[in-house]
Formats: C-alpha cells, structure tokens, sequence
C-alpha cells in the first residue's frame, strides 16, 4: 500500500516545520544558498548606504572594560553620558552593556577607532538568516518568506538602523539578533537555557525587549488560553530553564549598575547632564522619565507624523522627530487579521504591548531617527505574527504595500545621506 503524503504543518502550531518527503536535497542546498546570498546583499546595501555614524559610545566602553574599568576615559560631548564624579573627565554610559561586551574582541583586535558600523551592518545581515528560518519554523510558505523577509530587511526601520549604525542604533540592532535567535529556538521548544541567554542579551541591548518573556514563556511551557493549557511537568522543566538563561545575564548587568551607581536598577540615565541642568529639567519630561501622559506623542510619532511639505523638489521632506510605522512599513495593517486563540497571537499581542509599553510612556520619542526605531523592540515578534497571517499566502496588495514600503525606506536614506534634505 502506497504512504500516504504528510499533511501540510498548520502555521497555528509553533512547531518545527521539517522538509517535505521526498524533496530533493539539491534544491535545500539552492534555498540555503539563496538565503545567504540574500544575507550578505541586505548587509551590502547597509553598508553602502550609510554613512553610518560610528563614533558611538560602545565601541569606547568596550575599550574600557579591556583597561579594567567601566567607563570611559574621554569625554564624547555629542553623546548623552554620565560623569563619574562631578567634574571628573571619565564618564559612564547610562545603557545595557551587551553592545560593548559583544565589541571587546572587535575592539581587541582592532582598536576602539575600528568601524563598528560594520558589526551592525553584518548583524543586520545575519538578520535576514534568522528570520527566514523563524517563518520557516512556523509553516509560512517558501513563496511568501521572501516578501517578509524584504519587508523586514528593507521595507522597515531595520535598514536605517544597521546602515546608519550608532550608540542607539547599535543596540536596537543587536536586541533584534538576540531576540531573533530566541524566538527561532522558542518556536522549536528547544534548549530553553540558551533561549534564555538570547533573550537576557536581546534586553540586556534594549531592556524593553524583556518584558516580551511571556511569549516565550508561553512557547516553552505550552499555555493556551483557549482551550485552556497549563504547562505539564516537561513545560514547567522547560521554562525554568527559561528564566534561568535570563536570570544569568540579568545578574552581572545588575552588578555592573551596583559597582556604578549603587543600585541593579540604576543604568543613569536621569543622571546625565544637560543644557536644562539635568535631563529631567528638559521640558519633554515634566512627569519624569515614564508617564501614561507621553502616550499621545508617542502614538503620534509611531502611527500618525508624516513627511514635512516644502514647495522646492523634492517635497516631501523627512522630519527627524519620526514617520509613521504605517509608511516605513505598511504591511504592518495586515497584523489587524492576527485574530485567534492559538498561542502564538494571543501570547504574542502580550509581548508587543508589554514591550512597547516603555517606549511610548517615555517622554522622548527617540529622536533623531528616520522612522520610529523603538518599534524594532518589537519588530521580531509582529514579523513572526505576520508570518502567521500569510500562513496561506500572500494577496497582491500586501506585496504592493511591501513594495510602498521599501520605496519610502530608499527615498528617505536617499534624501538624508545625499541631499541633506531633512528638518528638525
């Protein structure tokens, strides 16, 4: 009697996705080659299109901790950073450090002059592998993966972030490769401890991106919600270690924040000078640093601010304060159709809305920027919901609006990089 042929995974079920029998091995071999040949023409175009601004506080930190201490031995004045002591010329960078750790044996080899840009524009590379194999993972159809995948890599903020590069933007990078390569192991259920690394180095880069744990929390241990689920015993093994994997990166973090400014919870930034006298003398931040008051600025700069009109070519002029997500990105409309119960939607809004939550309470909007960069703390988990939603295909008009998207990232690069066309 002839086997019958296995039924096509359902996207619904996070689980790995394995090849098709029969098929043959030379055209696995062509998809691996594709995907890499992919990867290094996205981190081309990264580096090409810059200049990327690679004067950034990492790389000087890195340098530090090299010397044995933990700051910086110079002043960096067109950056935000901490004095050590009133004063003094040495200086303390009031971010996660993973960015900086990930850069001593660059810096190592190469000094602290090195272009680390390069390192971002690499990792954005790297990117494009991880999330290929994330919608792979979830049964998104070969046909389908690369319209996401050029969404992701061209079509959003990602590419200003890599190509760009800097303090900021290094570490929103780095966060999206960790968080990439924590969801790939998530979906699978595999070595939950290194799925916990990944993770506490995604939020030791952009410490929001912790506050997504509950979807993979949700991943590891099999919750659902409808039907109801509990982990078993094998789930509750596995999400322990989980949160141990985070839990061994959160610790040092918290050390270095004790050894600098007394507290694990205490990065510095309110303590960092300015023009105002203190940071939070500056009047975006009346009610401190976080406040449900600053939402409406933040949805305006994530979801509504346009392009500035001027009657001179060519017209439609970025504004450093942010672009609507709805532009840069706008297959990002077709998330309203990510309706269901399955796990990976319901514990998967949890994560967007908890790790975004810092990021649009904050008085700043995370300026300057082409975009509204604070989105890639998130951009892993809406790209994988996404998948899920093309699960059966792709309609023309969410490729037209691919399309849009990149067209908006290139005109944007193009104008700021060449033509200096932007405004404040």
């Amino acid at each position: 009697m002839a086997r019958a042929a296995p039924a096509r995974p359902d996207a619904r079920q996070v689980e790995a996705v394995p090849l098709e029998d029969g098929r043959p091995r030379a055209a696995a071999a062509f998809d691996a080659l594709f995907i890499a040949a992919s990867a290094l023409l996205v981190a081309a175009v990264y580096l090409v299109t810059g200049p990327r601004d690679d004067a950034g506080a990492f790389a000087a930190l890195a340098d530090g901790f090299l010397h044995g201490h933990l700051f910086i031995d110079h002043d960096m004045p067109w950056l935000e950073l901490v004095p050590v002591a009133p004063g003094s010329h040495f200086w303390y960078v009031p971010l996660p450090p993973v960015p900086a750790i990930l850069l001593v044996p660059v810096v190592g080899l190469f000094g602290p002059s090195f272009d680390v840009g390069i390192i971002a524009a690499l990792a954005g590379g790297l990117n494009v592998v991880l999330l290929w194999l994330l919608l792979a993972a979830i049964g998104v159809p070969s046909r389908v993966q690369p319209w996401l995948v050029a969404a992701f890599a061209l079509g959003s903020v990602e590419w200003w972030a890599a190509g760009m590069a800097g303090t900021h933007l290094d570490a929103q990078v780095a966060s999206v490769t960790f968080a990439l390569l924590a969801l790939n192991l998530a979906v699978r259920r595999r070595w939950p401890l290194l799925g916990g690394l990944f993770l506490g180095l995604a939020a030791g880069s952009r410490l929001p991106v912790g506050l997504t744990l509950p979807l993979y929390v949700a991943l590891y241990g099999g919750l659902s919600v409808r039907p109801p689920a509990w982990p078993d015993r094998e789930g509750l093994v596995r999400i322990a270690w989980l949160v141990l994997g985070v839990a061994i990166i959160a610790a040092p973090i918290a050390l270095y924040n004790v050894a600098r400014f007394g507290s694990p919870l205490d990065f510095g930034y309110t303590r960092i000078p300015s023009s105002y006298g203190m940071v939070l003398d500056e009047p975006w931040y009346t009610n401190g640093l976080n406040c449900l008051c600053y939402v409406p600025r933040n949805l305006h700069a994530l979801f509504i601010r346009g392009f500035d009109y001027v009657d001179q070519p060519p017209w439609f002029r970025p504004n450093w304060t942010s672009l609507s997500i709805l532009i840069t990105t706008p297959v990002v409309l077709w998330l309203v159709k990510a309706r269901s119960w399955a796990p990976l939607i319901v514990f998967g809004w949890i994560a967007v809305v908890l790790g975004i939550l810092p990021d649009i309470t904050h008085g700043g909007v995370g300026w300057t920027q082409y975009g509204y960069r604070r989105i890639l703390d998130v951009a892993p988990v809406l790209f994988l919901m996404l998948g899920w939603v093309f699960r059966n295909g792709m309609s023309v008009e969410a490729k037209a609006a691919i399309v849009a998207g990149i067209g908006v990232m290139a005109y944007g690069i193009y104008v700021i990089n060449v033509l200096n066309f932007v405004s404040f």
